[in-house]
């Protein structure tokens, strides 16, 4: 069995969650947020072992905390290539907000599309191209434990701003209504902000509707 682990960081209340099994440390980590202090110091808590970094989209608060988690565990580092134009401009990933214009590297292992398969843990974990919020918004999927991490593009009753750079109401909707929505009802999605839900749930009760 795998357990879901999430730490709300940030002035922006976003939260970085770690996938693992059980009873064992080694895990995936999902939008490690810009306060990188408290992320190490949950890490060091829990004995967790970073494998791979899951990013949904390239915004300060999804990323920032990604170097201190690389020079501690070298883990492999995912996600779209739209978005990896963005990592390194303060400007369209809003890092100027909180005046950060510096962005450290951060060491990406393959961009990922629509519909590939990252093997880590023993999970197939499916990349979904979702834009909408960003152009380049990747939504990861595991089927076998009916678990969704949707970054900000589909949230519990709502969805991702889409007046941000790059950011697309229709394409937003379409992702929402046309990929995320075919998704069995049981599946439990894990937002970038905000509470958790179910596929099921916002079929009906989400305001893209």
């Amino acid at each position: 069995m795998y357990v879901v682990e999430k730490v709300l960081n940030g002035k922006l209340l976003e939260y970085c969650y770690f996938l693992h099994k059980e009873d064992e440390k080694e895990s995936v980590c999902i939008d490690p947020g810009y306060d990188s202090d408290k992320i190490l110091n949950y890490i060091e808590e829990k004995g967790l072992i970073v494998d791979t970094i899951l990013l949904t989209h390239g915004h300060f608060d999804h990323i920032l905390g990604a170097r201190a988690i690389i020079d501690k565990f070298s883990p492999k580092v995912y996600i779209s290539e739209e978005d990896e134009k963005i990592l390194y401009d303060p400007y369209n990933n809003y890092a100027d907000m909180i005046n950060v214009y510096d962005i450290p590297k951060i060491d990406i292992t393959k961009n990922v599309h629509d519909e590939d398969i990252i093997e880590a843990l023993g999970l197939s974990i499916k990349c979904l191209s979702t834009p909408g919020h960003t152009s380049g918004c990747i939504s990861y999927y595991i089927e076998s434990e009916k678990i969704l991490f949707s970054g900000d593009t589909l949230f519990k009753e709502t969805f991702g701003r889409v007046d941000l750079y790059s950011g697309d109401f229709v394409a937003i909707q379409n992702s929402i209504l046309h990929k995320l929505f075919l998704l069995p009802d049981d599946t439990k999605v894990y937002p970038g902000h905000g509470r958790e839900t179910t596929i099921g749930y916002e079929k009906i009760h989400n305001e893209i509707l």
